[in-house]
């Protein structure tokens, strides 16, 4: 079997910081899908949750499929252990090399690029959080100029304070690149869809535009790299932890 990049592997480099910080930490496996490959690859995807679930494997992670084809795939990173041990160790012993083989075979072709990177979510800079069932994603990806990294956390906090002094519908997540690629943040805001997440924005604009001129101008100010992408978390291709049902 050709050895494929699994999901997820960069967890297994950073979980030794995490151990020492711990802080929230998620690691990310991105693949750039080719359009055409596209059905090929969403039945491999959900081949392998299947496998996950039948086999009962402790493994977690949650899709985001973006407008352009890409698909990022995270997973929280645990404990200090999983440094040393096999993301999908588990499934492979429980279904046998050459069906795991099979499973892994089944991604060949679909995606021209794949990376894994690791990210910290900044629950301090953040304003609300998506409650259940709103899953499309805005995300605004911000690079700032070497050296300004400290001054860009500053200036999250004053944006998450003027939202909350206006009580700004529009919510956002706030994280940062902390290994696998260049610094940078990402900025995730949300909806049940894309015209109600764009009111939301909308709306928020409207209620902090005066008071947030200044703010704009010293974001820019720091600015290397401004881009977007848009798309939609994808449950059916997400595995999570079963919550446990209150008996009767």
């Amino acid at each position: 079997m050709k050895k494929l990049t699994l999901f997820f592997v960069a967890a297994l480099m950073a979980t030794a910081a995490y151990a020492q910080d711990q802080k929230k930490w998620f690691a990310i496996h991105e693949d750039l899908v080719i359009p055409s490959q596209n059905t090929k690859y969403v039945e491999a995807m959900k081949n392998l949750k299947a496998a996950c679930q039948l086999h009962k494997v402790g493994v977690t992670w949650t899709t985001v499929m973006h407008d352009d084809y890409s698909y990022i795939h995270l997973s929280p990173i645990k404990n200090f252990a999983d440094l040393d041990k096999d993301f999908f160790a588990e499934l492979i012993t429980k279904m046998g090399k050459d069906g795991f083989g099979k499973l892994m075979d089944a991604f060949n072709g679909c995606y021209e690029t794949h990376s894994d990177f690791v990210v910290e979510e900044m629950t301090s800079h953040s304003y609300l959080s998506p409650p259940q069932g709103e899953n499309f994603r805005d995300v605004l990806f911000w690079n700032v100029l070497s050296g300004k990294e400290m001054e860009a956390e500053a200036i999250l906090l004053e944006w998450k304070k003027l939202y909350e002094s206006k009580k700004a519908p529009e919510g956002f997540m706030s994280y940062k690149v902390v290994f696998g690629r260049a610094p940078g943040f990402a900025i995730v805001s949300w909806g049940k869809d894309r015209v109600e997440s764009a009111t939301k924005a909308q709306k928020s604009w409207e209620l902090m535009s005066k008071e947030a001129e200044d703010l704009v101008k010293r974001t820019l100010a720091i600015t290397t790299k401004w881009s977007t992408k848009r798309g939609d978390v994808l449950p059916d291709f997400s595995l999570w932890p079963v919550t446990p049902t209150a008996s009767k």
